[in-house]
């Protein structure tokens, strides 16, 4: 989570560079993700409601491409070494696997995601009249303007999905065709790939920050982050920090003929001889144990011998050293890129050293924008993600019995004990195979998109004690809202569609993980993109027609009743 104002302290002896051709960046892909949802929060109409004020993962995914598109004219090369162990080639990381060590740094972002929502339930006003709003258009200079934020729309909790999303779509929807379509038509920047990122987008087996920094270590090149505890890891003699925040262009205003971009770098090895240390980790250390000390003090503290030799100082350095096990991660089976909680969970089973602690798996779901007086969201297609489990856990020697999820549990957040099954997997299977298929007959004249919608719909129909009625659903489907205006039921039920997609989506990759030939079902590789699951205006412009919404909404209905 970061040392309280290690940045605001050196950020202050940075230096300015020019984002041109003698800038090499290995990029941080959560940390990039996060800082485009920041900017385009400041784009949003602060006359929406709580329903569309975040930016869905769509126009997340967008302004991620927008952001790489620009970065790419503006003349920087994203980094590429020789191919040694499969790290090399790697230049837009994301995290693949969880150390044992962050699993509590994990916990607190969730409960303050948590907090957040809570906070909102309990302050945010829902207007009288609302509608659900268009998407916003991709602008390149949206990405690299900062606008404040109104007072009351700075703590929502951020999109759960939206990391995963955007690294889907890096190496699946962003073809030529497709950013010249959605995001900008000029791309003679981007070679002749037809999928320009998917090769520079990787899921490590371990954290985005530790491979970035080898790589920056290995070619001396800079690290794009927002992320200052990339300042504390062995960088090299010449590997930097390139501060995301900072990165905007020098002119009032945007060029989109010939963008020029700059920023502000940080060499850690420069910057410590600078200020007469031996190592920028004893500034970072000193801060942990005295937040609010001033930066002469800080400064004169690190130069204290008797740091090198502390306990707690060793201590505090284990978190930045590699901690990977390279050699179980070689010879560890290679799966193809997934969803990162999918990802996670099979590191455990591969390398438990490292990952997987006291005979225990984590699994850690994220906060929902969902109602938080009401019984938790991924309540919904709990039953799926259990399936997933126990299949993966069929395919490894080494077997489990439970699993922790960690989900919201009223005001806290827990760890919910799923047992894996062993003996009912066969039955499961077939249980589902027939759902889906009772459910094509039923649904599968409302399109690709409309019938998952109406999946889930059904699935919470049949497992909740209170659902709407036929007029309300129609409404939802149609205008975005259950009678007419934003409210709480609104979000709720919007949170419990995502759930059962995205656990239908898991279980779909843990099958494939798995590779098991006695279990398939094709009809989850039909499942459509995150960009488009998790996206209310999809599923409002799915049911455009009347006709279409009233007719299935009636045969939802009637399928529950019977």
């Amino acid at each position: 989570m970061g040392i309280p104002y290690l940045t605001k302290h050196l950020l202050p002896h940075a230096e300015t560079v020019f984002l041109g051709s003698e800038v090499e960046v290995v990029i941080d892909g959560p940390s990039l993700v996060y800082h485009v949802h920041r900017r385009l929060l400041g784009w949003m109409d602060p006359n929406c409601d709580i329903l569309d004020y975040q930016p869905s993962c769509d126009e997340i995914s967008r302004g991620v491409g927008s952001f790489l598109l620009e970065l790419t004219r503006s003349g920087a090369k994203m980094q590429v070494v020789s191919r040694d162990w499969r790290i090399f080639k790697h230049k837009i990381c994301f995290d693949g696997a969880l150390p044992i060590p962050k699993r509590k740094v994990r916990l607190g972002r969730i409960d303050k995601s948590r907090h957040r929502l809570t906070l909102a339930r309990r302050n945010l006003p829902l207007p009288a009249t609302s509608r659900c709003r268009d998407v916003m258009p991709t602008e390149p200079g949206q990405v690299w303007c900062h606008r404040g934020l109104p007072r009351g729309r700075r703590g929502l909790p951020e999109n759960p999905f939206m990391v995963s999303a955007v690294c889907e779509d890096l190496q699946h929807r962003w073809t030529r065709e497709a950013i010249q379509k959605e995001i900008n038509p000029d791309i003679a920047c981007l070679g002749e790939s037809e999928y320009p990122w998917a090769g520079i987008t990787v899921m490590v087996s371990g954290e985005a920050d530790v491979e970035c920094a080898r790589v920056a270590k290995l070619t001396g090149c800079a690290v794009l982050t927002d992320d200052s505890d990339l300042l504390l890891h062995d960088l090299g003699s010449s590997g930097a920090v390139l501060f995301l925040d900072s990165v905007h262009s020098p002119t009032r205003v945007w060029d989109p003929v010939e963008p020029q971009l700059q920023g502000l770098r940080i060499c850690p090895r420069d910057l410590s001889r600078r200020l007469g240390i031996t190592d920028i980790r004893r500034f970072g250390f000193e801060l942990t144990k005295d937040p609010h000390l001033r930066f002469a003090d800080a400064i004169r503290r690190s130069k204290t011998e008797a740091t090198e030799t502390s306990p707690d100082y060793h201590d505090f350095l284990r978190e930045y050293l590699n901690s990977t096990d390279r050699d179980q991660a070689c010879k560890a089976k290679q799966i193809p890129l997934m969803d990162p909680r999918v990802s996670e969970l099979y590191w455990q089973y591969a390398v438990p050293n490292t990952y997987c602690s006291d005979d225990s798996l984590h699994v850690y779901l994220g906060i929902l924008n969902e109602d938080p007086s009401r019984r938790c969201a991924w309540e919904n297609g709990r039953d799926y993600r259990r399936l997933g489990y126990s299949v993966l856990n069929l395919s490894f020697q080494s077997q489990f019995k439970t699993i922790s999820e960690f989900v919201r549990r009223g005001g806290r957040i827990v760890a919910d004990q799923i047992d894996l099954a062993e003996t009912s997997i066969a039955a499961d299977m077939d249980l589902l195979r027939q759902r889906l298929d009772l459910a094509q007959k039923v649904f599968g004249g409302s399109g690709a998109e409309g019938f998952w919608f109406l999946f889930a719909l059904s699935e919470i129909y049949e497992t909740s004690n209170t659902v709407p009625s036929g007029e309300q659903l129609e409404s939802f489907l149609s205008s975005g809202y259950l009678e007419g205006g934003a409210d709480w039921a609104d979000i709720h039920l919007l949170a419990q569609i995502q759930a059962i997609l995205y656990s239908l989506r898991m279980l779909q990759q843990l099958l494939r993980v798995a590779a098991l030939e006695d279990w398939n079902l094709p009809l989850l590789d039909e499942l459509p993109p995150l960009h488009t699951m998790m996206s209310r205006q999809r599923l409002v412009q799915s049911f455009g027609n009347t006709e279409v919404v009233r007719h299935m909404v009636s045969q939802l209905v009637t399928s529950y009743n019977t």
